[in-house]
């Protein structure tokens, strides 16, 4: 049910414990936890709305796995072409931090700080 939603086991199970989530049925032979088709549709309407079933509102990050059909098609940010493409993880972290960096100003830094 975590992967269904999209979060991790531990957050999945946070959010049942306040109430965001229900909680799951257990299996009578194996004690194991399980959420029927009806209980695994209130998730994912919790999800989708931003509600719990406690009716308190949730925020939830951008999603790991996208849900059904709200996949976005996401752009990589190009890098320069010409230079050292070592630095490429760099200049992509610190251009979806919003900094406008290039290779050429991001070398002399590197350079200086791991000789």
């Amino acid at each position: 049910m975590a992967r269904m939603v999209g979060l991790s086991r531990a957050r999945f199970y946070q959010l049942v414990g306040e109430g965001i989530f229900p909680s799951p049925l257990y299996s009578v032979h194996s004690r194991r936890p399980f959420f029927s088709e009806e209980m695994q549709q209130v998730c994912m309407d919790v999800r989708k709305r931003n509600c719990g079933v406690n009716g308190k509102p949730i925020l939830f990050h951008t999603q790991r796995h996208p849900l059904g059909q709200q996949q976005r098609s996401m752009k990589k940010p190009k890098t320069e072409p010409n230079l050292k493409n070592q630095y490429a993880d760099l200049l992509d972290g610190l251009r979806s931090l919003g900094l406008e960096v290039t290779a050429a100003v991001v070398e002399p830094d590197v350079d200086e700080l791991f000789p």
